[in-house]
């Protein structure tokens, strides 16, 4: 799918299916379980136990936060492998430092 550029990104166009794609009905609705990663930071898990085989595209979808850390304090993690699958991030308040592995 190509990227989408837009003046006014609060409001998108629809894009028309993609051939070959299927439409799947929602299986549930329920809150992300609540937990730790880390060093401790606050993580809500989406996708907590369901069949990796019902995820396709998506691996994960976490929500870090809501968190408040002074300079310098912020809880990170140990090394871990993202094994080809890309990492999207977006802050809706604040300031984001990452530091990769590489």
């Amino acid at each position: 799918m190509p990227a989408v550029t837009v003046d006014d990104t609060s409001t998108l166009p629809r894009l028309e299916p993609s051939p070959g794609a299927r439409r799947r009905a929602a299986v549930s609705v329920t809150s992300a379980p609540a937990g730790f990663e880390g060093e401790g930071f606050p993580v809500r898990r989406a996708f907590a136990g369901v069949d990796l085989a019902a995820l396709d595209p998506f691996v994960h979808m976490d929500q870090m936060g809501e968190v408040d850390y002074a300079p310098g304090e912020p809880k990170g993690t140990a090394w871990h492998p993202h094994r080809g699958f890309e990492t999207v991030t977006y802050i809706i308040d604040g300031v984001f430092r990452h530091q990769d592995s590489n």
